[in-house]
């Protein structure tokens, strides 16, 4: 571990979940990835059109096929194996070091804001039940970009290992803390530390902005594997970031990211529709996995008053018109993992 980064004990207190309400300070309220208020049956339509699909900007790859290699196109070696929880969750082994993380997972129960489940709930609709022992087998550190809880899922992390490694943001490392976890590496904006014997390093930028103006944001991380043709991945939920905080990263192999916006009474809480362009400019990666973080059944009050604008299928076209035709856009089916090779 870097010097410059620092640790919490267990007795740091678990950070207050209460939001206010809508609409002056809706970023406060809304949960950054609420699934759209739709029925089971739109959301199972919705979500068959875009699962299991590895698509090209120059090409999209045949589904089938995709199906069936359970890879994306490369012979390199080089890349990674991906599987997403829908929503913020994900995980991946990193395929030169064999590293191993787990990110923001929500994969038990139901999502509730503030306690208030009679405002918004969020289900998974496309994650068989998980045995959470299996998913955490051989993870090497568990990461956590946010404190609310479409990131730090307070039932989620209730159920793992305490001594199971975390890296997160401060924010994201009191909840943890308060949760009993023992092995916790809070991250501020800039700072670095390695897992998986040195084999990982993750790199803390400025991510999201999840309160006021005057708030701290949130984080993104930059994850770039320690060993001969390793890989370097950029991951910020929201794709809401700060430019600043990129300097020296002159490029990413891979980028997870949304692609969509979704609003709040027409206030942005996740960017990707109006950010994601520019942000493939800045890193210039071989691979964008977009993170489908609203594609969940929800419902409640504040579900009906979400919005989401922009689709994967809506970015594919304009990649070439931007200068970026050769970024290809994988988008896998949950809980099934992809292969991902560069």
């Amino acid at each position: 571990m870097l010097p410059q980064s620092h640790r919490l004990d267990r007795s740091c207190a678990c950070s207050d979940h209460t939001v206010p309400c809508p609409p002056a300070i809706a970023k406060w309220l809304a949960p950054a990835s609420v699934g759209k208020h739709r029925s089971k049956t739109v959301a199972k339509k919705s979500r068959e059109s875009t699962h299991s699909r590895s698509l090209s900007c120059s090409a999209a790859m045949d589904t089938r096929q995709a199906e069936e290699a359970g890879s994306a196109i490369g012979t390199s070696g080089r890349g990674l194996q991906y599987t997403t929880y829908e929503a913020n969750a994900w995980a991946a082994v990193f395929s030169k070091s064999g590293v191993s993380i787990l990110v923001d997972p929500w994969l038990v129960e139901e999502l509730i804001f503030a306690g208030q489940a009679w405002l918004y709930r969020g289900k998974k609709t496309h994650i068989p039940p998980l045995d959470l022992n299996k998913v955490v087998e051989g993870v090497d550190a568990l990461i956590l970009s946010q404190r609310l809880p479409d990131h730090a899922h307070v039932p989620t992390l209730q159920r793992l290992p305490k001594d199971l490694p975390i890296v997160a943001s401060p924010a994201g490392a009191q909840v943890a803390a308060g949760l009993g976890f023992r092995n916790i590496t809070a991250l501020d904006h800039g700072q670095e530390t390695t897992i998986g014997g040195g084999k990982l390093k993750i790199r803390a930028t400025a991510g999201a902005l999840v309160g006021p103006p005057w708030a701290k944001r949130e984080n993104g991380f930059v994850f770039t594997e320690q060993v001969p043709d390793g890989i370097r991945l950029y991951y910020e939920p929201h794709c809401d970031y700060d430019e600043s905080s990129l300097a020296g990263i002159d490029s990413a192999d891979i980028v997870i990211t949304p692609c969509v916006n979704q609003e709040l009474l027409n206030y942005p809480l996740v960017m990707g529709k109006q950010n994601v362009v520019g942000l493939l400019k800045r890193l210039r990666p071989s691979v964008l996995l977009p993170l489908v973080n609203a594609e969940f059944d929800s419902e409640g009050p504040l579900s009906k008053m979400i919005s989401e604008k922009g689709s994967v299928q809506e970015l594919e076209p304009q990649l070439p018109q931007e200068g970026l035709g050769d970024v290809r856009v994988l988008v896998p089916e949950p809980a099934k993992p992809l292969t991902v090779e560069l």
